[in-house]
Parts: structure tokens; sequence; C-alpha cells
């Protein structure tokens, strides 16, 4: 019990404290893609470290050779994910510099819904009528968080370019996530050799597109320009997030991740409220975040029940 509250709270405070973390490393004038490719570096490392611990030093530098080297076409497979990924995890910056924290979060939970036509079309996967109807729940949860009325030309631009990047996140979230878990299925290779083939293309694709895009950025300030601790922290967090989840379900169940992402929205959206001053909470506010948490705990607590065996 004590394991499931303390991954509970570790959950939270990682999922409101990224979101923050991300936006405020939008004030600095700091490569976005450079930041991409040091998350991707830290996954590769991490990835390479576990492998290690859980099969040894001699097995492992086996299990690369064989695997990643011998094996360049799952490896260029990997590459489809991985090439999502990147360009996901620089959408998000982009989103948090048009849109406040909580309609940040809350919209993000769009992913649930792509998550799940991917996951029916790639792994045929069943999802149950409760489910479905959540599903609709959260589209028009977002839809009447969106809905801001009274605002002006440039903040209506803004916020369309931040919805449209976090919209096409969800979309490259879902694909990329379940095109990964289909690999990962489809064979019987460690999980932590898959991460780090995924988090070796990803280092490649990251600095490809750092070469291409920050050519001026590198020749008139560097690399390094407005590196610091907010950055650093940004890093980390993104890098061991989705490992955190992991490790969260694999040690407790899907419903104590459920319910860490209705406490993170509401965390934040207080915070945003209160700290930041940023949101008026307005009727169809509330609507809307009362529908997409109501459908968050729905979905997550809801999974199809299993076919009954044919006698």
């Amino acid at each position: 019990m004590f394991l499931k509250y303390a991954c509970l709270v570790v959950l939270v405070l990682q999922t409101v404290s990224n979101v923050f973390l991300v936006r405020k490393a939008r004030e600095y004038d700091v490569s976005v893609p450079f930041v991409v490719l040091c998350q991707e570096v830290v996954k590769l490392l991490s990835a390479l470290a576990a492998l290690i611990i859980s099969e040894g030093l001699v097995p492992a530098a086996r299990m690369v050779k064989h695997d990643v080297i011998f094996e360049p076409v799952t490896t260029l497979k990997v590459g489809v994910p991985a090439f999502l990924y990147i360009i996901q995890n620089q959408l998000l910056f982009v989103a948090l510099a048009h849109l406040d924290p909580t309609t940040y979060q809350i919209t993000y939970q769009l992913k649930i819904l792509t998550t799940a036509l991917c996951s029916v079309v790639l792994l045929g996967r069943r999802i149950s009528g409760a489910q479905w109807g959540s599903l609709l729940l959260l589209m028009l949860g977002v839809v009447l968080v969106q809905w801001k009325e009274g605002a002006t030309a440039d903040t209506s631009s803004s916020s369309l370019i931040g919805l449209g990047a976090l919209t096409c996140a969800t979309l490259t979230s879902g694909f990329a996530g379940v095109f990964f878990e289909l690999m990962l299925k489809s064979s019987n290779k460690s999980i932590w050799i898959r991460n780090f083939q995924l988090a070796l293309v990803s280092c490649v694709v990251a600095t490809g597109n750092v070469l291409l895009t920050q050519q001026e950025h590198i020749s008139t300030k560097g690399l390094l320009h407005d590196f610091n601790g907010t950055i650093i922290a940004v890093i980390l967090s993104q890098a061991y997030g989705g490992l955190l989840i992991g490790l969260v379900v694999q040690f407790t169940d899907n419903i104590v991740k459920v319910f860490a992402t209705s406490i993170s929205i509401i965390l934040s959206t207080l915070l945003t409220i209160f700290y930041l001053h940023e949101l008026s909470f307005t009727l169809r506010f509330g609507v809307g975040l009362l529908l997409v948490l109501t459908s968050t705990v729905i979905y997550g607590t809801n999974p199809p029940k299993p076919k009954a065996k044919s006698e």
C-alpha cells in the first residue's frame, strides 16, 4: 500500500513539475533541437546502463552487436517511432510557449484518443463501450476548455498555434507509442535492447535536426547558450518521465497512473489560477475540466472484458 501511494505522489510531482519546467525553459534563448538531442542521449545512456545491469557487460555487448548492428532493417524500423518522438518533443515546447499549463495538460489528454484508435488499427485491440463513451466525453471536454469568448486576435492566433502543435503531438505520440509496442510484442527481444535501439536512432535523427536547423544559432550563440539548471532539469524530467510511468504501471497498476493524471491536472489548474494568474476559471472551463477528468478515470478503469472461451 505504501509503494502504491509513494508511486502516486512521485508521478504527480513529476508530471506537474515537467509542464512548468518546460514552460519556464521557453523564457530562455536555448536551442530546442539541442535540448531534445540531450534528452535522447540521456535515454541512450540509461538504456545501455539498464541493459548491462540486467544482462551483464559481455552479454549486453553481444546483444548490441547482434540485435542492433547485425539487424539494420529492424533498427531502421525503430526509426519510425524515433523520428516521430523527436517531432513530438519539439511540438510540446512550441505548445507550451503558446498555452497556459492547465490548458496544455488538459488538451494533451487527447493522446488517449489517438492511442486508442491506433491500438485498434495496428494491434487489433478491443475497446469497451464505456471506453468509447469516455473518448466522446474527452473530446467534448477539450472543446469546452479551448473555447474562449472575447479573446483578442493576437491571443486567438497564439492559442491556435499552441493547439495545432499539441494536436500534432498527440497524433505522433499515439502512433509512435503503439508502433513501438507492436515491435516489442512481435519479438522476444529484451525491452532494454529495444529502448537502446530507439534511443540510438533518436540520437541520430536529433543530431541531424540540430545540424540542419541550428546552424545560425550555433555560429552566433553556440550550442550551450542560455543553458542552465532549469534546462538540465527539463532534460532529465523529459528523459525519465516515460520510464517512471512504466515503472509505476509495473509495480502498481494502471489505475494509479490514471489517478495521478487526474490529480496532476487539478494541481496544474490551481497553480495556473492562483500562482501564474494566467487562467480565468469560467463555468465552461470548469465543465470541460470535469469532463476530461471523468473520461480519463472511466477509460483507465473500464478495460474490455475478455472474450468468453468457446466450448
